[in-house]
């Protein structure tokens, strides 16, 4: 099985770009610059990050895979996680890093063994939270551009859409029969963004393009060329309110993913979706406290 892991960068934006939208509830005009939008997301998910290191989440996934006739390849496997995430910084660089941490609580409804944890269709148990690429020390390798306004969830929203400038060099890594793909600056996408405070409701993201890649050496098909097709991802956020002292903070609330696979032997479509509940925050003197309903 394939599994595609896309690291976005993020690009700077040349030149100012203002539309006039309502106030709410003011019958206000306000201007919407894009430089100052992206610079307000930045500061908005500094704070999110600083504060969600405190919660921990249940995130349910359900991963699907098909034949190219949209049959079911058997049932959907159903995996339920601890979700957390953890703001650090990079050794190498000094650049910000933001880490979602996946503890497997249960397959299927039962207890996990070892050789779940280490099945190709288990998403993995450390990866990189998909909007760190909107932190402005990332801002500089995506150019943006600004699409129409539009409602989302209740709130006035700008689409801003973005693609990389430069294209990273692919990693692929091979722990026998799977294969995972790092592939940066080969995506490109929207994300929604509340015009009033900067918080994104939603990112998409789809591959630009096919990527071949081939088995190890020492693989029977090493000649035979395996291509990604497509990988797409589409990303909802909601706000969650805590009391005790109160505060709301802006949690992922679904995921959706899917990708196609040509050659290699593999199963040609995946599906994977994931929902999130039962946020509980930790407070500095040890108390638990979960999300109102």
């Amino acid at each position: 099985m394939v599994t595609p892991r896309h690291r976005p960068l993020l690009a700077s934006v040349i030149g100012a770009l203002l539309l006039a939208v309502s106030g709410t509830g003011l019958g206000q005009e306000v201007l919407f610059d894009l430089e100052a939008s992206l610079a307000r997301v930045g500061t908005q998910l500094e704070r999110r990050y600083e504060r969600s290191q405190r919660i921990v989440s249940t995130e349910m996934v359900w991963v699907r895979s098909f034949t190219h006739g949209m049959q079911s390849n058997g049932p959907a496997r159903r995996f339920e996680f601890e979700h957390r995430v953890e703001w650090g910084t990079s050794e190498n660089d000094g650049e910000p890093t933001v880490t979602v941490f996946r503890e497997l609580r249960s397959l299927n409804g039962r207890e996990p063994q070892q050789r779940d944890l280490d099945a190709c269709l288990t998403p993995l148990s450390e990866t990189e939270d998909p909007l760190s690429m909107l932190l402005p020390v990332r801002q500089k390798a995506f150019e943006f551009s600004l699409g129409e306004l539009e409602w989302i969830d209740g709130r006035r929203v700008a689409r801003l859409d973005y693609i990389p400038l430069e294209e990273g060099p692919a990693d692929v890594s091979w722990n026998k029969d799977c294969v995972s793909l790092s592939l940066p600056g080969w995506s490109r996408g929207e994300a929604w963004v509340d015009v009033e405070s900067g918080d994104v409701l939603r990112l998409d993201e789809r591959l630009m393009h096919r990527f071949e890649f081939r088995r190890p050496k020492d693989s029977r098909q090493a000649r035979r060329p395996i291509a990604l097709e497509r990988s797409d991802v589409s990303i909802r956020y909601q706000r969650v309110a805590f009391g005790n002292p109160t505060e709301t903070l802006m949690l992922p609330r679904s995921i959706e993913r899917s990708w196609v696979i040509q050659g290699g032997g593999f199963v040609p479509r995946y599906y994977r979706s994931e929902q999130f509940s039962n946020h509980r925050r930790f407070v500095t003197d040890g108390r638990l406290v979960e999300a109102h309903p």
